[in-house]
């Protein structure tokens, strides 16, 4: 990019700042590096920066980086990393009014990481950034003194299982002892409760109750872990018999808060991009009429949110849904069209009609981006006559005689929709299994429960993953789980190599 054209985007971000603080946005200083698609891609596959070095992350480059080289495609117009300080590329390549757009666009990716409360729970645990970059260096003299193979290895098994973690992203897990004391306290008090009943009421309670009682508090005493966890990753850290070194107990830290910083940045996924997309519109619609940017840019502009928003019926497009749901959102609180007597008013002329001048639009759309995830909002937001006007159905790819694809409704029930995607931004495809017990026949031994939800585990998957939580064990791993509607127990041995 040549210098006038740097010196003017410096001016027009300045005027973005502006306007996004005039619309109520959050800001903060951004700092916004103009580089090479290269700089993209490897952003895009390490996740970071700067970050340790992987197989994974050389695969994926590799990946990106051939897709780019033949087609042009394949690099987002925008990478932001919302740190405490903020950091975005601008890809040299791009049409300057595709790197306005990115700009405004990111704006509004940093009022949500500001205002989201799952986005600030995220940030609670680590800078995640800084702790990249010093493991990078770190990683690096591990490999060196035992060897890259066995770094890899404690690598691969981390990050086999850093996205299992309790399903509340609020939950804070306890030490052992702190868990076990409460469980303990709360069994014994069920044993006063029976002599204050017994004393009073003269009621006899029968021996068997109390020696159940007795029974769980002997085992609370010293059962590992006192009650079933979902932080795997966390728990063979702190109880591997194998046991694990110093370096390998880092390695796995450092995987560990990285999934639990980025994790809820899954689970906001769709409104933090429909939230920027929405105000990239509204910004670089001041803009052109303000005169900052030509007629011409502004078709640049057009054309490019057009191909970002357009529809999909093989897939989810995040940006166009989510921007349809603030619109929609912002149209219905403006009208008054929510509450008791909207939703029971049965003239259906007047339901579609209805408009009480509320003007809460705005009101509302900026409570939705502080304080709900995507579930909520498909929850609260994904009406019935939502789902229809987007056409949020299963769709199937046909083809014709004359190799055209023809998509046809395979599933368009609202309620089952709904459920579909309560489930997929519930768990994004990661099962959930928690840890049993820590001391599986008296021996050491590991055992793992898949909370069953209608989904049965990919064996090649699992078999893969009871390997190497095995690697970190360093004894025999059972899971239990299902197959064709019967209980499994799975089980990983690494003396036998048998699953």
């Amino acid at each position: 990019m040549k210098k006038q054209g740097v010196e003017r985007l410096i001016q027009i971000e300045k005027r973005i700042k502006e306007i996004a603080e005039e619309s109520g946005l959050l800001t903060t200083e951004i700092t916004f590096e103009i580089t090479t698609a290269q700089r993209v891609l490897e952003g895009m596959s390490y996740g970071f920066p700067v970050n340790f070095s992987h197989w994974t992350f050389g695969r994926d480059y590799e990946k990106h980086r051939t897709i780019y080289e033949h087609t042009g495609a394949g690099i987002p117009y925008e990478q932001v990393w919302n740190f405490d300080k903020p950091k975005a590329f601008l890809v040299e390549t791009n049409p300057f009014a595709l790197n306005v757009l990115v700009i405004a666009h990111v704006y509004g990716h940093v009022d949500f990481f500001l205002a989201n409360r799952y986005l600030k729970h995220g940030r609670s645990f680590s800078n995640v950034a800084e702790e990249a970059r010093n493991a990078s260096k770190r990683f690096k003299e591990y490999e060196a003194r035992h060897g890259q193979q066995e770094v890899e290895k404690v690598i691969d098994a981390g990050m086999s299982i850093q996205w299992h973690q309790d399903p509340d992203p609020f939950f804070e897990e306890q030490d052992e002892e702190t868990v076990r004391e409460r469980l303990i306290a709360f069994e014994r008090a069920k044993l006063e409760r029976f002599e204050d009943v017994k004393s009073k009421f003269k009621k006899s309670e029968t021996q068997q109750e109390i020696e159940q009682i007795e029974k769980r508090l002997e085992r609370l005493s010293t059962k590992t872990p006192p009650e079933p966890t979902y932080d795997i990753l966390n728990y063979l850290i702190k109880k591997s018999p194998k046991p694990l070194k110093p370096w390998m107990i880092d390695v796995l830290t450092v995987i560990r808060n990285q999934a639990r910083s980025l994790a809820p940045n899954r689970k906001t996924k769709g409104l933090d991009e429909g939230w920027a997309t929405y105000w990239h519109v509204r910004i670089m619609r001041r803009l052109f009429e303000e005169g900052v940017i030509t007629p011409e840019e502004h078709g640049v502009f057009n054309d490019f949110h057009s191909g970002v928003t357009r529809e999909n019926k093989a897939g989810f497009n995040w940006y166009r849904i989510y921007l349809s749901l603030f619109e929609n959102i912002k149209e219905r609180w403006d009208k008054g069209q929510f509450g008791r007597e909207y939703e029971e008013e049965k003239n259906a002329f007047k339901h579609s009609r209805w408009d009480t001048a509320a003007g809460l639009g705005n009101q509302k759309i900026f409570q939705v981006r502080s304080f709900y995830s995507d579930r909520m909002a498909v929850e609260e937001f994904f009406t019935d006559e939502f789902i229809r006007e987007q056409q949020l159905y299963i769709w199937a790819g046909l083809p014709t005689a004359n190799g055209d694809i023809v998509y046809v409704i395979v599933e368009d029930n609202p309620d089952v929709i709904r459920e579909i995607l309560k489930n997929q931004f519930t768990y994004y495809g990661v099962p959930l299994i928690r840890v049993e017990n820590g001391n599986y026949n008296s021996q050491n031994h590991l055992l793992l429960r898949h909370v069953w939800n209608g989904y049965e585990l990919d064996p090649k998957y699992m078999n893969a993953t009871l390997e190497k939580i095995n690697h970190l064990w360093g004894k025999k791993v059972f899971l239990e789980t299902r197959v064709d509607d019967k209980d499994l127990l799975a089980m990983f041995d690494s003396e036998r190599k048998k699953k």
